[in-house]
């Protein structure tokens, strides 16, 4: 009885996560607090490139660095079982950098449409955040945003220094320098009642005007974080947790890549 009973469970579990495998968190994915002081995280540069159709189901992203899974934003605390549970996977060629990330949003949502221009994502979107900055600098300065939804909208903008500039009021607020353009290259999927999942390439270009330049040389360390968010972020997660020190724009608390 007691066999026939864990066998019932095991196959429950099963019927549970029927995501492909590429849908599911790495066992080698790496996390991101321990890189902020430590060794960073390894980005592999790959011969090839991805097909962009918002599945990571190509051999390129079973060879890119796996992060994750995301954690407490502010505490680090595990956090499979969140209803944002979300990894990435990265890698690089001399033309851009390419990001994949699979969020295990059951009912995500978005109001927006693929080429609005620079919604607030944020306020009412199930998205992805990436906060880089190139270089490991040691200060706030000279770092860049991007969002993207589910349905593929984009929110992209570069900020001077911490939450630095925010001007105007209302729907004339402006957070950054929203003139600036990742030029990113994206593709969306969603399984209904599972999960979805991003696939984006953002040319280096896009960074040609920071302190370090790009695209980067081997060896070369930037920070970098990810987020994953829906509810006005009232539910959000983290590669690597903030900690009680800033909001999601705290440099110093971005895991550190290396590009090899």
């Amino acid at each position: 009885m007691r066999t026939a009973l864990l066998a019932l469970l095991l196959l429950s579990c099963a019927r549970r996560d029927q995501r492909p495998d590429w849908a599911k968190p790495a066992e080698n994915a790496l996390p991101g607090d321990p890189t902020v002081a430590g060794e960073p995280a390894v980005i592999r540069r790959l011969p090839s490139k991805p097909t962009l159709d918002g599945k990571l189901d190509e051999p390129f992203w079973q060879a890119a660095t796996a992060l994750g899974p995301f954690v407490g934003p502010g505490n680090g605390e595990p956090a499979g079982k969140h209803p944002v549970a979300g990894f990435a996977r990265l890698g690089w060629d001399d033309q851009a950098l390419y990001i994949g990330a699979v969020v295990s949003d059951r009912s995500p949502i978005s109001p927006f449409k693929r080429d609005d221009v620079d919604p607030h994502l944020w306020e009412q979107s199930s998205a992805i955040e990436l906060m880089i900055q190139p270089g490991d600098p040691g200060d706030n300065k000279g770092y860049y945003e991007l969002q993207i939804d589910v349905a593929g909208a984009v929110f992209d903008t570069k900020w001077d220094d911490y939450n630095k500039p925010i001007v105007g009021d209302g729907p004339a607020r402006q957070f950054g320098h929203m003139d600036w353009s990742a030029k990113v290259e994206r593709a969306t999927f969603a399984e209904d009642g599972k999960y979805y999942s991003i696939e984006a390439a953002i040319p280096w270009t896009a960074f040609a005007g920071s302190r370090f330049g790009a695209p980067p040389k081997p060896g070369d360390v930037w920070r970098l974080n990810l987020y994953s968010f829906r509810d006005g972020q009232r539910l959000a997660l983290a590669w690597s947790p903030i900690r009680g020190q800033g909001n999601f724009h705290k440099s110093s608390r971005f895991g550190r890549i290396k590009f090899e």
